[in-house]
């Protein structure tokens, strides 16, 4: 049998235990064919093959993000949203200025939805009370969402414009805070997903197509030829299918569910392909750390940043979204059809109870797609990660966070000590747990480059180490974004490492990744990506 393509003349590393370099790499149709020598795969050659020169850069497996929102990523970006991210607009004045702006244009009735209002990054920031968003307008309605997306502000208008009255009761997992008037006016978790699928839902058809596919594309280009789509709301998976089957997709997604009103997945465990289908449960155990309302043991600091630009009470220790039992009914409803359950948990007091879940759903329904995951785990002490690697649970850790909110994290929110462990995902695999890295957009972009920085060097965006007793070895954090991510999307057997039989999924990099400083790695370019052995884009 015959290649279609060859790849040769580069490295390639292939993040495989068995056979962990290769000088070249065959493919037929969607699959490799082989690995190895040039020599051994030189015969593999006819006269239609296409010999794909490296020219001396390196070829991995496609990078797999294990937790992310790529089109939820592009509805919650795309026009008509108004982007105040700290980047854009750094300090709050400068925010509420282009609030102003864009509502002296509005027309009548339209929803303005401004989304990354940043209590960390932006200078002056205070929390917007309903009377300041009313001040902007009376006649539009107004939403202020946080860049991380766990809590929004709404004005008077609004309130009206989403049938939200004095009555209102938010969904289960979801919190809602009045101001020192007595109205509604602080939406979290999933109070303020109901109201975004709501406004998501009036967005015009095209336009939510176009703006998916760009992200899709945008995953492409960052090297990842997988990802998760980790929240999808029940009624959102025939429209995401749609979306994926109308294209040539050009990478993988994987979508979990949460929870149903009847705790029901909305398709069947065998549902989709490799391409796209539905893998398990996502629960939203808690919050943001940003936000403060992730459950701790150790409160947050009182500082100007928690106390008045996030409105934190004093000595704030958070919450969970659900009691024990709502989280063991949801679980447990799941798990007897054979799902896997993903839950986001940050705080310390959250992990402990998930745990404490996890043991018993496992040994009640042992059919449950394993692993379990965790998600994020922030503030993830030694003893819960040693309960995890037992339990057989697999964490993925969210390090952006300590690039862009690292210096918040030691200064202002937790303190040095819990800074310095924060994402703890070097001891995590050191203690033998397979851990992934991810950028959970739409809260950071996807950037596979950024996970390895991260994971080597563990600097924040001003050059400050956090932990470095957290640090990987470069293999170790190819790992974490190739073979051990597929792992967590119980994909192992066909996609994160370069073997006979797997799909030929391919990233390029420029030079030698292995040999570059981990100063260097957000230097390196990204030339191209192959899915199932077709060139989704290249700068070769």
């Amino acid at each position: 049998m015959l290649a279609d393509k060859i790849f040769r003349n580069g490295v390639i590393v292939t993040v495989d235990p068995h056979q962990p370099w290769a000088e070249a790499i065959a493919v037929r149709d969607s699959h490799i064919l082989a690995v190895g020598s040039w020599e051994s795969l030189s015969p593999l050659q006819g006269s239609s093959t296409e010999i794909i020169d490296l020219k001396g850069n390196t070829l991995l497996p496609g990078f797999v993000e294990a937790h992310a929102h790529p089109l939820m990523s592009g509805i919650a970006w795309g026009d008509p949203v108004i982007d105040i991210r700290a980047v854009h607009t750094p300090t709050y004045d400068a925010a509420i200025a282009k609030m102003k702006r864009r509502a002296a244009k509005a027309k009548p009735g339209e929803i303005l939805w401004f989304l990354g209002l940043d209590p960390q990054l932006h200078i002056g920031m205070r929390e917007p009370s309903v009377q300041e968003l009313d001040d902007i307008s009376t006649t539009n309605p107004i939403v202020v969402q946080t860049s991380n997306t766990h809590a929004g502000y709404l004005n008077t208008a609004a309130l009206a414009a989403f049938g939200i009255d004095d009555n209102y009761v938010p969904p289960m997992g979801g919190q809602v805070q009045r101001d020192e008037t007595g109205a509604l006016w602080k939406f979290e978790e999933l109070a303020i997903w109901a109201i975004s699928l709501q406004f998501f839902d009036t967005c015009d058809d095209t336009r939510n197509k176009k703006v998916m596919t760009e992200w899709l594309n945008m995953f492409a280009r960052a090297g990842y030829t997988t990802s998760s789509e980790i929240f999808v709301a029940p009624h959102q998976t025939p429209y995401f299918e749609r979306v994926l089957r109308g294209q040539e997709q050009p990478i993988r997604v994987f979508g979990y569910e949460h929870e149903a009103p009847d705790l029901k997945m909305s398709v069947s465990p065998d549902n989709g392909d490799d391409l796209w289908n539905i893998r398990g449960l996502k629960i939203q155990a808690d919050g943001s750390v940003l936000v403060g309302n992730v459950w701790v043991s150790k409160p947050y600091l009182n500082t100007k940043m928690t106390r008045t630009n996030m409105g934190l009470p004093e000595d704030n220790v958070g919450h969970m979204n659900y009691t024990r039992d709502e989280l063991l009914r949801m679980m447990s409803s799941y798990a007897v059809d054979g799902w896997q359950i993903a839950v986001h948990a940050h705080g310390d007091l959250t992990i402990d109870a998930v745990l404490n879940v996890f043991e018993e759903v496992l040994a009640t329904h042992p059919q449950a797609a394993k692993p379990f995951r965790l998600e994020h785990c922030g503030i993830m002490r030694s003893d819960q990660i040693e309960r995890a690697v037992k339990l057989g649970v697999s964490c993925s850790y969210f390090l952006p966070y300590i690039y862009y909110w690292g210096d918040a994290l030691h200064d202002n929110l937790l303190g040095p000590q819990r800074a310095a462990r924060f994402a703890p995902s070097g001891e995590a695999l050191r203690k033998g747990m397979r851990v992934s890295h991810h950028c959970d957009s739409p809260m950071t972009w996807p950037n596979a480059l950024l996970c390895l920085y991260l994971a080597t060097t563990r600097k924040s965006s001003s050059g400050r180490v956090l932990g470095p007793d957290q640090r990987m070895t470069i293999d170790e954090a190819i790992c974490a974004i190739t073979l051990d991510a597929a792992y967590q999307l119980r994909m192992e057997d066909k996609i994160g490492s370069l073997a006979a039989g797997k799909y030929a999924d391919f990233v390029i990099l420029d030079g030698n990744i292995l040999t570059r400083e981990p100063d260097d790695l957000l230097n390196a370019k990204i030339l191209g990506t192959y899915l199932g052995g077709r060139s989704v884009w290249s700068e070769l």
